[in-house]
Parts: structure tokens; C-alpha cells; sequence
């Protein structure tokens, strides 16, 4: 795209040139119509959530739920003695 534009050095530099003040201008209007940036009040900082590392579980692991399951069901005799042959 830019060899069909420039042919020579010099167009290049002034096609850089132009480039960079068109940028420069978009920033300009960027902040003039925006303001420019400034850091957070003391009351926008404390809306910010800031989650650090963390090394427990984020859900009730088997232990809680699955794990002690079984012993709360009632089995007949007959029933274990199927298990112990299993």
C-alpha cells in the first residue's frame, strides 16, 4: 500500500510525517473532548475490586457432600452380605 504512494525517500518521510500529526491531531481532539486522563478519586479507588490469590477451594469439595453419603443410607442384612461376596 505504501510503495503504490511513495515512490522515493522523500515521500516517504513526508507521508510519515503527515501520519504522525493526523495521529497526534486525533489525540489532541480525543482530550478536548474527553479531558485528560487522571488517576482515580479516593472514593472511585475503593469501588475497585481487587482480588488477590487465593489457594482454597471455591466450592464445597467431595468431603462436604459426596464422601460421607453412604454411611447415612441403611442397608439390610441382606443386602451386605451381597456386598462382601462383591
Amino acid at each position: 500500500m505504501i510503495e503504490s504512494m511513495c515512490s522515493n525517500m522523500q515521500e516517504l518521510k513526508q507521508y510519515v510525517a503527515n501520519k504522525r500529526k493526523k495521529r497526534g491531531f486525533q489525540h489532541y481532539e480525543l482530550n478536548k473532548a474527553h479531558g485528560t486522563c487522571q488517576p482515580f478519586t479516593d472514593r472511585e479507588y475503593k469501588q475497585v475490586k481487587i482480588y488477590q490469590k487465593s489457594n482454597y477451594s471455591k466450592r464445597k469439595k467431595h468431603v462436604y457432600t459426596g464422601y460421607w453419603r453412604e454411611y447415612t443410607q441403611k442397608y439390610t442384612v441382606d443386602q451386605l452380605k451381597l456386598i462382601n461376596k462383591v
